[in-house]
């Protein structure tokens, strides 16, 4: 068995606020890295009272991400406008002319932040095709002829 006293020499070791959040981040990602959108949100019909849900991906996965309206950031989730954030995901409850406009996620990290292509929300007019509330688009192809009589001359 091994009997022994440790005694500290000098002073304490400590470790400081920086070094433990560098530590911490370098567990996430590489902080000189600047984040990528890799799924862009989708623009969108919908009509008024409808609910709309943008997404956006970011990587690395766990950056901090968050959402702007015009141009204008948003401070999370918003009971009075309507508007849920989740995980990157924009949820507008009922869609209405207050939460109408250009959206836009924004990805940080210490090294820089990039802004995704802006997704424009629109309320659908009633002569309007309403497009799918998560951006997909339906495409109509046309039918072919019928008639395959050929005419020479």
């Amino acid at each position: 068995m091994l009997r022994g006293t440790m005694t500290w020499r000098g002073t304490r070791p400590e470790v400081t606020l920086a070094c433990l959040l560098l530590a911490t981040a370098g567990c996430l990602a590489d902080l000189n890295d600047v984040p990528q959108v890799t799924v862009q949100p989708a623009s969108t019909v919908q009509k008024p009272g409808g609910t709309v849900i943008l997404g956006c991906m970011v990587e690395p996965p766990r950056v901090n991400v968050t959402w702007r309206l015009n141009g204008k950031e948003l401070s999370g989730s918003d009971d009075a406008l309507g508007v849920l954030i989740t995980h990157g995901t924009l949820i507008i409850t009922a869609l209405n002319n207050h939460t109408v406009g250009r959206y836009q996620c924004v990805a940080r990290m210490p090294a820089g932040a990039v802004a995704s292509v802006p997704a424009t929300v629109t309320l659908a007019s009633e002569s309007a095709p309403l497009l799918p509330c998560h951006g997909a688009v339906s495409v109509s192809h046309p039918k072919a002829p019928t008639n395959h009589a050929a005419s020479y001359s």
